[in-house]
Formats: C-alpha cells, structure tokens, sequence
C-alpha cells in the first residue's frame, strides 16, 4: 500500500515542555532531527516552527497511527500534541505533473 501525505498540527502541552523540547533540540544538526523523525512507516519530511502556539509538519506514512506510534516512541507525545490530516494531493514546485489535480477530482 502506497504511503499517504500528512499536515501535522502541533501544540506544545506547557511552556514547560517547549523549553524541554528546545533544549533536547539544542545543537542538533537538521539531519539527525530528520534522521530520528523517520521510521519504516512514518517520515517527517519537512517542518515549521515559529513563535506561535502551532507548528506544523509535513509526513509521509501508512497512516496517522504510523505518525503517533513514531512519537510515541520517542517521548514527543509527552511535550505535544498532534492533529494529523490526510491529504488526498500533494504538489511542489519542483515535482512537475501535467495536471495538477488531474489524480484526484476536487471539481465535478
């Protein structure tokens, strides 16, 4: 079965926490974060974060249970929580198709 596109919503569950998730973080190459958000069955594959309460992530996986079973095993699912949504498409800019929502029909 063919991997699903994933926008994931985050929210810290305290300030607490997000001080915790940071420090955890800290001096932490971009290549080991990806590296250890990745499973046989989940993978973050991009990722934003500002200053304000949600932050938002980009997955490819089996399903939004393949997402929580990652965070669960490594401790995030303790700092925050997660609102997955299934996307039905996916387009970038460097990912050229004919038709750009020609897979699936979002217009009768």
């Amino acid at each position: 079965m063919p991997k699903k596109h994933f926008l994931c919503t985050h929210h810290f569950v305290s300030d607490q926490a997000r001080d915790q998730y940071f420090k955890n973080c800290k001096n932490l190459p971009s290549k080991h974060w990806f590296a250890r958000a990745k499973s046989e069955h989940a993978e973050c594959v991009q990722h934003w974060i500002g200053t304000a309460d949600f932050w938002f992530c980009h997955w490819i996986a089996d399903s939004d249970e393949a997402i929580f079973d990652l965070l669960d095993k490594l401790g995030s699912s303790e700092l925050f929580t997660t609102l997955p949504a299934e996307m039905d498409f996916f387009a970038s800019k460097d990912n050229e198709v004919d038709d750009i929502y020609g897979v699936n029909s979002f217009v009768e």
